[in-house]
């Protein structure tokens, strides 16, 4: 669940791991609480030999000729284990003064590198400069109580002081966190030495700290998702595993949710941007988001240690002291979500692509050729031709499909876009499974019919007493000769007025003339759901799906295509960018209504590069992760409170008519975390399956 995906990353991670484990790096955290705590953390020299503070530096600075993404893999392992020390003060200035300093700081540059020297990083408003030249003014300096030498925001501009210069007083403070060894700097008359002003360099400086911060940020939410994920395992309460318990579920579920997403944009910020304003658009999603997980994560942990957690020899206390400090020091560089708003508002967006190997050429060769016959062909032939050539499901296996691995999707999802592909809708999880467990009479009768739209199918699963439990079913199917008669009801079938065939499932335990489909008024008023009933419908023997007795595990591959399908998202209906120009047509646009805006921006861009890292693994062939599986719990959630603003920032304008398109898109969606499972079922499924969780022993 870290930032690290190729082969190198995850061993340079892995590396990382080892080593704060060895040298017992959180036990430096808290010794800096004690009064007489070292000057600076012991692991400091050792990370410098290491060559980790150099990774992102060219050869020329002594570095190691990499970049971000390799200093960010080593910031979000040692956040994991709660680092002390100055590490994203000293790199966030090393990488800025190699980016914008001249040849007169390669010195400086070389030694924060190797660890030799420690920079301090006050880039929050506070200097002023005189008619002189000189600059005054008081901040507050991360790191500042270990520096050799400071990197002060003046304006746009930076400053580079040594701390031994007399114009500088540093003053260490103990604070909510020590181990981050922050200062009060007060700065009288300095005047910066030649090439010590950085002219322009306090955007770019925020935006590589915003970055590694997140990195950190993201490293700690996932290091106290771990320590109470171990918790819960371990501990026992009323005779059985906390970890049972639903409540305690949910926390930990929700806490890898917010690992994810913090996990996801601070790689997607250490990656860098083609332009300096979506790299500072990235960076700030980046940090706004990660800086809330860590500490709604630190909290919850703290929650389910219980009173354990909330002595002082529990190491609990430490996360959740790191969190909020490192929040704050973020927040005082200025509100990340003001700077997402306004660069979305300007148009920045940012774009997103994988990396794809030579092979890619054929599969793009081979869909513009098919391109150019499907638009030759007469419109009435087009969807066979899509069936023809597998195209229109390239994932799935041939004859209907391509076989078509992670690249060629890809590719595919690039070079096809400009055709309305037919829908399947539900019929394309039930025919993937038909695919997949039907006998081969089966697959041939229906499988390229439903392809070409002539059979539509629906699925028959849930009922009035099962809900989510689809192992709870009723509809009984009793033996007849030739086949069996079907009676019962099925409820909150999506379409199932257009469709001509079901997949349902059904008890041929005894224990346990027609189909009437009655549809269901919505809350919107519509009818999108229906109700089902079988009257002693006879289905003969050459349609049931498996084996009798066999039946649940062609209703989990259903599911489980189903998820699959969900998880890779869907189009938007409200889109959280259309949220400025609603605000504004109704004159709700004030600070709070922007934030609330850009924290739905952050989340809508987060649950892309979730995506993004998913179809990464999968071209670079790394193994699976947790990305997969949260998405559906998150785009449900995302689109209620999506559309829950957006009745908000219409103020009455949404219940009297005037915005019946919003009204109704608020009602709909209450259905997202119905349909398809819950969110409270979706959450039992990721503490279960994911992290690996025990059921509760109730269960039966």
């Amino acid at each position: 669940m870290g930032l690290a995906i190729t082969e190198e990353h995850q061993a340079l991670a892995a590396v990382v791991r080892s080593f704060a484990a060895d040298q017992r790096v959180r036990s430096g955290a808290r010794a800096a609480l004690d009064a007489d705590a070292p000057a600076v953390p012991e692991t400091w020299k050792r990370i410098g030999d290491l060559g980790w503070l150099s990774l992102h530096l060219s050869e020329q600075a002594g570095g190691s000729g990499f970049g971000l993404p390799e200093l960010a893999v080593v910031v979000d392992e040692l956040g994991h284990a709660i680092t002390p020390g100055p590490l994203l003060a000293t790199a966030t200035a090393s990488a800025v003064l190699s980016a914008t300093g001249g040849d007169s700081l390669h010195e400086f540059v070389t030694r924060l590198g190797n660890g030799s020297a420690v920079a301090g990083l006050g880039l929050t408003a506070g200097l002023t400069r005189d008619d002189d030249g000189a600059y005054s003014g008081e901040l507050t300096v991360l790191a500042g109580r270990w520096a050799d030498v400071l990197l002060l925001a003046a304006g746009d501009d930076l400053l580079m002081a040594p701390t031994t210069d007399a114009a500088v007083d540093v003053v260490p403070v103990k604070g909510l966190d020590p181990s981050l060894g922050l200062a009060k700097v007060s700065v009288t008359g300095l005047v910066p030495a030649d090439g010590h002003v950085l002219a322009g360099a306090l955007g770019p400086a925020v935006a590589v700290f915003r970055t590694l911060a997140a990195a950190e940020a993201a490293g700690g939410a996932r290091g106290c998702l771990d320590l109470a994920l171990e918790y819960a395992r371990v501990r026992e309460q009323f005779g059985r595993s906390i970890g049972s318990f639903q409540a305690v579920k949910h926390h930990l579920a929700d806490m890898l949710v917010a690992v994810e997403l913090a996990t996801a944009l601070a790689w997607d910020a250490a990656r860098g941007a083609a332009t300096p304003a979506e790299a500072e658009l990235a960076a700030a999603a980046a940090a706004g988001l990660a800086m809330r997980s860590y500490q709604e994560c630190a909290q919850k942990a703290v929650q389910i240690f219980g009173g354990i957690g909330f002595t002082w020899e529990h190491d609990a206390h430490l996360h959740l002291r790191r969190a909020a400090a490192l929040r704050a020091v973020v927040a005082a560089l200025g509100s990340a979500e003001d700077d997402v708003y306004e660069a979305t508002h300007a148009g920045v967006r940012r774009q997103f692509a994988v990396e794809l190997p030579e092979e890619a050429d054929t599969y793009r060769a081979e869909a513009r050729a098919f391109l150019d016959r499907y638009r030759a062909a007469p419109e009435e032939e087009r969807r066979a031709l899509l069936v023809s050539s597998g195209y229109l499901v390239p994932h799935w296996a041939e004859p209907f499909g391509r076989g078509a691995g992670a690249i060629e999707q890809l590719v595919l999802e690039e070079e096809l876009a400009g055709i309305e592909m037919p829908s399947l809708g539900i019929g394309g999880w039930v025919l993937l499974t038909l695919t997949q467990t039907a006998d081969q009479e089966q697959v041939e009768r229906w499988i390229t019919p439903s392809l070409l739209g002539e059979l539509q199918w629906c699925q028959l699963f849930s009922e009035p007493d099962a809900g989510s439990d689809a192992a709870a079913v009723r509809t009984r199917a009793e033996r007849v000769e030739g086949g069996w008669r079907v009676t019962g009801q099925k409820v909150w079938t999506s379409n199932a007025q257009d469709c001509n065939r079901g997949l349902a499932t059904v008890r041929t335990d005894p224990e346990a003339p027609g189909v009437e489909i009655r549809p269901l008024r919505e809350i919107t008023g519509n009818a999108l759901f229906n109700e089902v009933f079988f009257d002693d419908v006879f289905v003969p023997d050459a349609d049931i799906v498996g084996e009798p007795g066999g039946g649940w595990k062609v209703a989990r591959a259903t599911l489980g295509n189903e998820r699959v399908t969900i998880g890779g998202g869907s189009p938007e209906r409200l889109s959280a960018f259309e949220l400025t120009d609603l605000a504004l047509r109704h004159g709700a646009l004030d600070a709070e209504s922007r934030r609330a805006i850009a924290r739905l921006l952050v989340e809508a861009q987060a649950m892309r590069v979730i995506n993004l890292r998913q179809a990464t693994r999968a071209v670079t062939g790394a193994g699976p992760s947790a990305e997969g599986n949260v998405t559906k719990l998150l785009s449900a959630e995302h689109a209620q409170r999506v559309s829950e603003l957006a009745l908000r920032l219409c103020g009455t304008a949404a219940i009297i008519g005037d915005e019946p398109e919003i009204a109704v898109e608020y009602l709909f969606d209450r259905c997202l975390t119905i349909a398809g499972g819950t969110s409270e079922i979706t959450r039992n499924v990721i503490a279960e399956r994911i992290l690996g969780l025990p059921r509760d022993p109730l269960v039966r």
